[in-house]
């Protein structure tokens, strides 16, 4: 089977958790190319689409929104998954289901969320532009955590389990 795994990636998390689902597939027996959801135009070649994107003030960055509906109008078998700080608690979780995955079946007509990976992602204030270090600082002022550097929660068992569920 040939296998999509396009990605919306801010800051590098999503791209990793993306080369690494394009491995574990591979490593499965699977053609798999891992693409940049910017550079995803082609889907004519693939059996089926893996999309993941972050999710940054609430919203699944644009171009994994646009790569998404793209696949939907193909008619192509997809999977979902976005990477967010969320993904850290249950309390997280649970105001990903009660508001972001609402969100973007308004932003995505039709788009299946029934088995959607939910991987956390990272904090690097080092690359963060300037507004959003600003609001990402006093996130973590609130939740008393560091205000600098990097903080890395990016958990790959979490993604393997995710990828092992998969049905092609």
């Amino acid at each position: 089977m040939k296998i999509l795994v396009g990605y919306a990636s801010g800051y590098g998390a999503t791209q990793a958790y993306a080369e690494f689902i394009t491995e574990a597939l591979q490593q499965a027996g699977h053609e798999v190319e891992a693409l940049d959801a910017r550079k995803a135009k082609q889907l004519d070649d693939y059996d089926h689409v893996i999309i993941g994107g972050s999710i940054r003030a609430g919203n699944w960055l644009g171009h994994a929104t646009k790569l998404t509906r793209r696949v939907i109008a193909s008619g192509k078998p997809y999977d979902l998954f976005v990477v967010c700080l969320s993904a850290l608690s249950d309390e997280g979780r649970a105001m990903l289901d009660e508001k972001f995955f609402p969100k973007l079946r308004e932003k995505i007509p039709g788009v299946q969320l029934d088995d959607v990976g939910i991987f956390p992602g990272m904090k690097n204030f080092e690359q963060y532009r300037f507004l959003v270090k600003g609001i990402m600082q006093n996130i973590a002022r609130k939740n008393d955590s560091p205000t600098e550097g990097e903080q890395d929660f990016k958990d790959f068992d979490i993604a393997r389990g995710w990828v092992g569920k998969l049905k092609f």
